[in-house]
């Protein structure tokens, strides 16, 4: 028995330092020439390495007076390099390091798509703290152009303008002489500060406008541009379905089920590619990516081969590491019982460090809400063990904690939240007390949040002249949303506040929110009396009734 445990336990550390050794000695080494629009190279131009698209770049190289780079990526898998330069859309090639080689990307951006017509822009800033969901409004003048000035004992101050690219990213102004990388690759204009007051001006004239796309050219490297090609057809048909969710969900109450995209021919031409294409990485992409657009509700989308496509992609494939956002579709595409082997599956098998934080996070998540501490503890080894330095496994067991502070007979975390009706106005756990209160953690994005404001208003009605009072706490991403809600069906005549900006977000963490809605009921003394289900639907009202006889 003990001889062998330890060729197991040899076995495995021979293994894992065979391995190490391998992704260690990968290394793709990449270079190639960024230019603007005209052809030219830029001194501020770089090149940096995203781990997963969207995230922000890190290791940026800039180019020489020629516009030439090279960078070396030791990563394993997947890896993104993002190319940009100021006033230019920056963009994202997969790169993929499985193997020793060097590769030769060119690449010509086109500049950024601005809005034809300027009514409203703003601004944002080392004097807001770079705040774009308030931003500045700046001045428009007579002449077209546009003017923010502040007073400031910053030597410098860097800024972006918002609302003056078609899909309302945040970048630089024309006029900046001085750029400095956000990382996202956007850039923020960078002045000098003179006499404490800094001037800032926009003139819509200078923007620099062109028609041409994007020039990307391969060498020796097959596979990268198969993905880069595909990917930027992939990403038309998303961007333009996303826009067609979203006027549909703001025209109708965020009400999903009465959307349906017209994709065209799109996923018709999608299943022809998939047969005709001779590479296995590449097929298996392209297979993952029409099982990713189940969540546009396409018109003609077909659930059975989405299946097949699913099911058809090996675990371990580095499809996932380029289509993540594919594995959950297995909400919608197997029945509930066959959902447990997927997840283990891929929490045994899977290199996709998302896609395994993502089940954890799931797993964790049910575990917490089913008070199941064996699992809990289960799954705290499981992911200390596997990611003992990830700062994003760390914070997730921070948040789902074994022992549960907000539970029946605790005493609330100390709170103070400002009211969205008179900024001076506080709530907080010691003003609150002396009053049965129900806390609801709530967003105008949650449908089932949403779903509950007949029983809220009804509750409402019939028990604040006995004492009873609600604190909404909004977790949406901006102060505005609610304030829309409010003015619609929806009055919401009790106490408001909005917590969805970082501070906020403090609280929703202190009180163990992992999903919304939340509501917990309060006692006078400022200890929880009731949770969750007691709290929702029907129950609410009979619940408080306990209270309030």
């Amino acid at each position: 028995m003990k001889t062998n445990l330890f060729c197991k336990i040899a076995c495995q550390l021979i293994l894992s330092i065979l391995l190490t050794g391998n992704f260690s000695a990968q290394t793709t080494k990449v270079n190639g020439k960024l230019l603007d629009v005209n052809g030219k190279p830029s001194k501020d131009a770089f090149v940096g390495i995203v781990e997963t698209p969207g995230a922000r770049g890190k290791n940026f190289v800039g180019t020489d007076n020629k516009g030439n780079y090279f960078l070396s990526i030791s990563n394993p898998g997947i890896s993104y390099l993002i190319f940009s330069i100021p006033s230019h859309s920056a963009i994202q090639i997969p790169v993929i390091n499985t193997k020793d080689k060097e590769i030769r990307i060119d690449v010509q951006l086109s500049p950024y798509k601005y809005k034809t017509t300027f009514d409203d822009v703003s601004i944002a800033g080392s004097f807001n703290s770079f705040n774009i969901s308030s931003p500045e409004k700046m001045t428009k003048l007579d002449n077209g152009t546009f003017v923010f000035e502040t007073k400031t004992d910053l030597k410098e101050i860097k800024y972006q303008l918002c609302k003056i690219e078609e899909n309302n990213r945040t970048i630089n102004a024309p006029e900046s002489v001085q750029f400095e990388p956000d990382s996202t690759g956007d850039y923020r204009s960078v002045m000098k500060v003179e006499n404490g007051v800094a001037k800032i001006t926009f003139d819509p004239s200078n923007l620099l406008r062109s028609d041409k796309p994007n020039k990307v050219e391969f060498v020796n490297a097959d596979l990268e541009e198969r993905f880069y090609l595909y990917s930027a057809e992939v990403g038309k048909q998303i961007l333009a379905a996303s826009k067609k969710l979203m006027e549909h969900m703001t025209n109708n109450k965020n009400n999903i089920e009465s959307f349906h995209y017209d994709a065209g021919n799109y996923l018709t031409d999608l299943i022809e590619k998939i047969e005709s294409e001779k590479n296995e990485d590449a097929k298996n992409y392209l297979k993952l990516n029409y099982v990713s657009f189940r969540q546009y509700r396409a018109k003609n989308y077909d659930f059975e081969k989405a299946e097949n496509f699913y099911t058809s992609v090996p675990v371990d494939n580095i499809a996932w590491d380029l289509v993540p956002n594919a594995f959950s579709a297995y909400f919608t595409l197997f029945p509930r019982h066959k959902w447990d082997k997927i997840q283990d599956d891929f929490l045994n098998y899977s290199k996709n460090k998302n896609i395994r934080l993502y089940i954890f996070q799931s797993k964790l998540a049910n575990a917490k809400f089913a008070n199941n501490t064996e699992e809990l503890m289960k799954l705290h080894a499981m992911i200390k063990n596997d990611y003992p330095d990830l700062k994003e496994a760390q914070d997730m067991l921070k948040r789902y904690q074994v022992e549960s502070k907000i539970q029946i007979g605790e005493e609330i975390p100390d709170f103070e939240v400002t009211s969205i009706d008179n900024s001076k106005i506080k709530y907080s756990k010691k003003s609150m007390l002396g009053k049965i209160y129900l806390i609801d953690f709530w967003a105008t994005w949650c449908g089932p949040c949403v779903g509950e404001m007949e029983n809220l208003h009804n509750a409402y009605k019939n028990f604040k002249d006995k004492g009873f009072e609600i604190l909404s706490l909004s977790l949406d991403s901006a102060v505005n949303d609610v304030i829309k809600f409010r003015n619609g069906q929806w009055k919401m005549p009790w106490l408001n506040s909005f917590i969805g900006d970082a501070e906020g977000r403090k609280i929703a963490d202190k009180f163990e929110v992992i999903g919304i809605p939340k509501p917990l009921l309060i006692s006078a003394e400022g200890k929880i009396l009731e949770t969750e289900m007691n709290l929702r639907g029907m129950s609410l009202e009979n619940t408080l009734k306990k209270y309030f006889p």
